[in-house]
């Protein structure tokens, strides 16, 4: 009997949603530090603890399968959700980002602050903030983006090679606003691919070096030359999760 009763309230549920999102922009100025019963809140920052305008908040009912409710972040990073009655249990908060930039369009997972689950009865704050880069929340993956390396007309050990990352002239800041610096990085073997990890997304050019030495890169999926140096520009090239990205180059002598 319940299964037949949550859906007859499906119009109520979404008619929550679009009421949480309608309220945004009439939220209290202070930002939310304790729980109301009923009422999922929060705030989504970035890296400088800035608002985070237009995060898209999803709060999940853990055992109805698509049962959920959204919000947006208001031009102060403020959300506000109104659990519904029905279905009752419990439920989890996620966050996530969209941003065009380079010529590509993003979506990044946001950092959660609790991953718990909570109830109507209890209510939640549950705040998110955008990172670059870090190990992903519960030790599953990246924040940031891989550059993938594949050996073609070269005979070297790929993990003695490091990568250098220099920021794109005239583009000094990183996607999120932040200012890009310099670094290189080690080349690891992960689960057979020869990768480097966790780069925060913003626009670089790469060069490869191995014993002191410059070796040639050539993009795997642009009909280009092989040059020392190379332009990133993060996408989406093989079988890659939603919010994952990277780009792949043949190394050479």
């Amino acid at each position: 009997m319940k299964y037949k009763t949550f859906y007859w309230l499906l119009p109520f549920i979404c008619s929550t949603v679009v009421t949480a999102c309608s309220k945004n922009a009439g939220l209290p100025d202070a930002p939310a530090t304790g729980t109301k019963n009923g009422v999922v809140t929060g705030i989504v920052t970035d890296t400088k603890d800035l608002p985070v305008k237009g995060a898209n908040v999803t709060i999940e009912h853990t055992v109805w399968y698509n049962s959920y409710l959204l919000a947006a972040s208001n031009n102060e990073g403020k959300y506000e959700v109104s659990l519904p009655d029905d279905p009752a249990g419990d439920w989890t908060a996620k966050a996530q980002l969209t941003k065009d930039a380079y010529g590509q369009t993003y979506k990044f997972d946001l950092e959660p602050d609790n991953t718990g689950t909570f109830s109507k009865a209890s209510g939640a704050v549950r705040n998110f903030k955008w990172r670059l880069s870090g190990q992903r929340s519960g030790g599953t993956g990246y924040y940031g983006a891989h550059v993938d390396l594949y050996m073609f007309g070269a005979d070297v050990n790929m993990t003695k090679i490091k990568l250098v990352f220099t920021p794109y002239p005239d583009e000094a800041n990183l996607i999120d606003g932040t200012v890009a610096a310099a670094f290189e990085r080690p080349v690891e073997d992960i689960a057979g691919t020869f990768m480097v990890k966790d780069i925060p997304i913003g626009k670089y050019t790469v060069k490869a070096v191995y014993n002191g030495k410059t070796l040639l890169l050539n993009n795997r999926h642009q009909d280009d030359n092989n040059e020392e140096t190379k332009t990133v520009i993060f996408g989406k090239n093989g079988y890659l999760g939603e919010t994952e990205y990277n780009i792949e180059f043949y190394v050479t002598e």
